[in-house]
């Protein structure tokens, strides 16, 4: 019966994002959605397009999702004219990166990003150099975002491919540590005492959240267990790593934009998360 299947749940609560996604576009002044809402549909959408049409098919939402992700950092990152051509390179990494995951070779899929793409994205900006200042800071500015989003989220889709609900298990915990964060902002303050409160209360939900979903994602109890507990940890290291760039890059929490931080902002927390979890799961559990 479909009922009460993870494929229900996963076609509910995606329609629930949409209503809410629909509310805030129609009448935005009264209605604010959280920035992690969007992020959160997209893979919603992702999950239910693997399971309903093809895991072929739902990959290249990934993609398209890790391209605005990237464009959004370059408009935001001073970038000189001259290094379109390194840019261009970033942007042709995506489909080659997914294309990978796609066909489930691993050992490519790796070193894509930290080996090749690393390695031609700096000979691209030289390819352009008119100016040789700036030179250093253009490669760090582009590899880092290339790394940042669509290496790390591409980890979603490889872990989508051992099992949806184990990214569906990713997501929504990453989810209820950023509602935590968010109700907890402004009574937990800064600094380590609010960091060690938020893992003290995300720690034991997420780790309910790893065991119910474990006849799920097949993950034996031990295993779910130093998950759940994993994930609050990488979200706090992630969401403190990324709101210091967020800050150098001008992005401020109370003017978010579409394209202007937006969606950097709603998917940090997911950037140290993924790749960890994923990896966890590949050496223990595959």
């Amino acid at each position: 019966m479909f009922v009460g299947t993870p494929q229900f749940y996963s076609l509910l609560l995606f329609g629930v994002l949409s209503i809410v996604l629909l509310a805030g576009v129609l009448s935005p002044s009264r209605f604010s959605v959280p920035s992690y809402f969007r992020p959160l549909w997209v893979f919603f959408l992702f999950f239910n397009a693997s399971e309903w049409i093809s895991f072929s098919v739902a990959i290249w939402i990934l993609a398209l999702f890790s391209f605005q992700a990237l464009r959004e950092y370059f408009s935001l990152v001073d970038i000189r004219l001259q290094d379109r051509w390194g840019i261009l390179g970033a942007y042709l990494s995506i489909p080659f990166m997914i294309y990978l995951i796609q066909i489930d070779w691993y050992g490519l899929f790796i070193i894509s990003i930290p080996v090749y793409a690393f390695i031609i994205v700096p000979f691209l900006v030289a390819l352009g150099g008119e100016e040789a200042k700036g030179t250093v800071f253009s490669i760090g500015a582009i590899d880092f975002g290339l790394f940042l989003f669509v290496y790390c989220m591409g980890h979603i889709g490889y872990l989508s491919l051992f099992s949806t609900w184990m990214a569906a298990f990713l997501i929504v915990s990453v989810v209820l540590c950023d509602l935590l964060d968010y109700v907890l902002r402004d009574r937990a303050g800064g600094g380590l005492k609010s960091a060690l409160l938020k893992f003290l209360v995300a720690a034991p939900l997420t780790v309910a959240v790893s065991l119910l979903m474990s006849t799920w994602t097949d993950i034996p109890t031990l295993h779910a267990s130093i998950l759940g507990l994993l994930v609050p940890v990488l979200v706090l290291v992630g969401n403190f790593t990324i709101g210091v760039i967020e800050s150098d890059l001008g992005i401020a929490r109370a003017r978010l934009q579409p394209g202007k931080g937006q969606l950097i902002h709603g998917v940090r927390s997911y950037l140290f998360a993924a790749p960890v979890i994923f990896h966890y799961i590949r050496y223990f559990l595959r």
